[in-house]
């Protein structure tokens, strides 16, 4: 048996995009990044900073386009999926991205930020205990 989990704390890079596909679905990506404070060989303490490629479906995509801005602490409940394509000379290219399962928007408003105030709100897209097993298993 296997589980593919991730939790994430970070801090949006970008406002979540939008994009509403022809088969009534909708889809909000942002880019999350977390900071790690570290001690290097020599002893000197140094920030470093992961970035990660979130992706958001349905219910979930509207209530981020919403709520979430570049900045937001968000919290981030998901799991790692892989994306391949051919670029345009046709050379493969690959890329790890989150699919949020839930999430919720942590910290407080603000003060400069005119978007409505939300409590902390935790939106789940309620996965049944197939989807957590089963999901995109290849054989």
């Amino acid at each position: 048996m296997s589980y593919n989990k991730i939790i994430l704390i970070g801090n949006l890079g970008r406002d979540p995009e939008l994009k509403y596909l022809d088969n009534q679905k909708v889809v909000a990506t942002f880019s999350l990044a977390t900071n790690e404070t570290i001690t290097d060989k020599n002893g000197e303490r140094r920030s470093e900073t992961e970035w990660f490629n979130i992706e958001m479906w349905d219910n979930q995509a509207k209530v981020a386009e919403k709520y979430l801005k570049k900045g937001n602490q968000v919290y981030v409940e998901g799991k790692l999926k892989t994306e391949t394509w051919k670029d345009k000379e046709g050379v493969e290219k690959t890329r790890i991205k989150v699919r949020v399962q839930n999430f919720t928007l942590l910290g407080g408003k603000n003060p400069n930020d005119s978007s409505p105030t939300v409590p902390p709100t935790t939106t789940n897209s309620n996965p049944t205990p197939s989807d957590v097993m089963n999901d995109d298993l290849p054989f």
